[in-house]
């Protein structure tokens, strides 16, 4: 008794679980219904209307189900709960036909299996109330095959077209393929079930998987945010690859273009793209050739997709011609795409500036080259006549004239250093500089650039030299090299207007050479550093703006260092002084030496060093 009892109670329970299964299914269809409505209501396209017709049928369908009376069944409900259930299969398939459209005969075919089916329903319901379970189960199959076939086709068609979209549309065509083959499965087990659907079990089960139908269709045409995120999760770090590769290694406006629209095209699961520049010139395009896509901007067609580019000189676009699905299930995409145009503007701009840039340093390298070989000339004119001038062999000049031509010496010997640094510069910028390496002691050529300089020392500067007794073997250009070292010196020099010591120290240690030049001048400032070394790059302080120079002086250094392995360095303290130091690699021998530690030895003159080793205010 209490076994028979139990299990009376939990076929009572299971019972009442059916019926609120199927009532929560009744519901969830009507507001599956309600929210494809007000979807159409905002979006008046025919796509939609077709799904929304399915939907509303198919809720019509269930609201009909729970007023029936499966004992006695009404025939007008009957009627018309048959005609909903048939013309909701044939609005999923007229909603295939928006998206891919059918072949004259395919439609009229599935015109004339609507008919039939209807006829046949028709019939089952007026002359076939009381029938033998067997012929039941026979014109049940007869009714839903035709529906199967109306919503089978489409789904089959989505899922496999879904394989070759981007991940958020993929997902939406699948979630939608799922929930109505579910439908069909449950459709299909309850016609062919029979009598077993009597237990309450399979009942449940069977109303669970309809209910699970509802979900699975939403989120297809309106899926929650938090849900379209999981979904693109993978394809995020593709997209973000994609504009690192756009914004920082696109080497031109045109090839950032090129790249931004294949892969707006990748992303958009487009067959089509192309860039309209802000003047209306089509910048870049994928899978279309220029001609078409000028004509497709003058003349846009519904399935293209347009994002604003924001540019400076005006609007541009970027637009994609999407595929059959875009439109209603590619929201996500289109709004990725206004935010991936909205990078895409803004490295277009970049790269414009960059090659404005550009093209000023190159018509700078040109002028320098021009303008100093065409310089090169006269001044050497010049100077040839100033040199006669001189000695004497245009004719004695009186006291004030030879100081005239001393002083034109000079400017003269200053132009022609100008226009050294100036095709030096040029060719550093075209690549045409050639080093002569030579096996070579850094102590003489030090002592070389010493001899160089040494006009410009006066009373106020004393100059001491430290180098070590051991010669210093490097393997470098020794014109340029001394160039180098002799220009640091002349800034010490020439950045300590009130005199002090300078001292000049060769040092051979860990596998480098290096030569430092300390002064007690005005010093760098701080915020200055970063000009230092750049070309032209003079840095105006009271204190220096009286000071002649070109700024090419530290740049030419510098670069001339680094292409022979080395480098400069500078430390700096504003007001106490200046030391740069020139590195360069040791020849192989002297480098196994110096690190042993047998570099420095003995010194030819040692000092010692200036209290305020600091940088420079300048660039000569």
């Amino acid at each position: 008794m209490g076994r028979a009892a139990a299990e009376a109670r939990t076929g009572r329970l299971l019972t009442q679980a059916v019926i609120v299964a199927q009532a929560l299914t009744t519901v969830a269809f009507v507001a599956l219904g309600a929210a494809i409505a007000y979807r159409w209501y905002r979006d008046r396209s025919r796509t939609q209307a077709m799904l929304a017709g399915a939907l509303i049928t198919l809720a019509l369908v269930s609201v009909l189900g729970r007023f029936q009376d499966q004992a006695n069944p009404n025939v007008a409900l009957s009627l018309i709960s048959l005609v909903a259930f048939m013309v909701s299969g044939f609005f999923v398939l007229l909603f295939r036909n928006e998206l891919i459209p059918l072949s004259r005969n395919a439609l009229g075919a599935a015109y004339v299996l609507l008919a039939a089916a209807i006829v046949v329903g028709i019939v089952d319901v007026v002359g076939f109330q009381r029938t033998a379970p067997a012929s039941a189960t026979m014109l049940g199959l007869a009714l839903i095959t035709p529906w199967a076939i109306f919503t089978g086709e489409p789904i089959v068609r989505f899922w496999l077209a879904s394989n070759r979209l981007p991940t958020v549309q993929r997902a939406r065509l699948r979630f939608l393929s799922f929930g109505f083959g579910l439908l069909i499965v449950i459709l299909f087990v309850a016609v062919i079930g029979g009598s077993s659907l009597q237990n309450p079990t399979v009942a449940l089960l069977i109303a669970l998987a309809a209910l699970l139908v509802v979900p699975a269709i939403y989120v297809s045409f309106a899926p929650p945010a938090l849900l379209r995120r999981i979904w693109r999760l993978a394809e995020e770090n593709e997209v973000r690859a994609a504009l690192q590769d756009l914004l920082i290694f696109s080497a031109t406006r045109q090839v950032m273009a090129e790249r931004a629209v294949y892969w707006a095209v990748r992303m958009m699961g487009a067959t089509a793209g192309f860039v309209m520049d802000a003047d209306g010139r089509v910048l870049a395009t994928s899978g279309i050739d220029p001609e078409r896509a000028a004509a497709l901007a003058a003349r846009p067609l519904e399935s293209m997709y347009s994002a604003p580019l924001h540019l400076t000189e005006g609007q541009g676009a970027m637009a994609v011609l999407t595929g059959p699905y875009t439109p209603v299930f590619g929201s996500e995409e289109v709004s990725q795409l206004k935010g991936y145009a909205n990078a895409v503007a803004a490295g277009l701009e970049r790269a414009r500036v960059t090659e404005r840039m550009a093209a000023i340093e190159n018509n700078k390298t040109q002028f320098l080259n021009l303008a100093s070989h065409e310089l090169r000339g006269p001044v050497t004119v010049i100077r040839g006549y100033v040199s006669m001038l001189e000695s004497g062999m245009l004719g004695q000049l009186n006291e004030r004239g030879l100081k005239a031509a001393s002083v034109m010496a000079a400017k003269v010997s200053e132009m022609n250093e100008l226009i050294e640094e100036m095709i030096e510069a040029a060719r550093l910028e075209e690549g045409g500089v050639t080093l002569r390496a030579v096996a070579s002691d850094l102590r003489e050529i030090v002592r070389s650039a010493i001899e160089v300089v040494s006009p410009l020392l006066d009373s106020r500067h004393r100059l001491e030299v430290d180098m070590p007794e051991r010669r210093v073997r490097v393997n470098i250009d020794r014109d340029r090299t001394r160039t180098i070292v002799a220009n640091l010196l002349s800034n010490a020099i020439k950045y300590s207007p009130e005199g002090g010591t300078i001292t000049c120290q060769v040092r051979a240690r860990a596998g480098l050479a290096k030569v430092s030049i300390a002064d007690e001048g005005i010093g760098i400032p701080r915020d200055g550093m970063a000009t230092l070394f750049t070309r032209f790059g003079r840095i105006i302080t009271p204190e220096t703006e009286h000071l002649k120079g070109t700024g090419l002086g530290l740049f030419l250094a510098r670069q001339l260092a680094r292409l022979q392995g080395g480098d400069i360095t500078v430390a700096s303290v504003e007001g106490e002084g200046s030391t740069f130091t020139l590195q360069l690699p040791l020849a192989a021998a002297e480098s196994h030496a110096a690190k042993d530690g047998s570099g420095d030895g003995a010194v030819e003159s040692k000092q010692p060093r200036p209290r305020g080793a600091g940088a420079r205010a300048g660039n000569a």
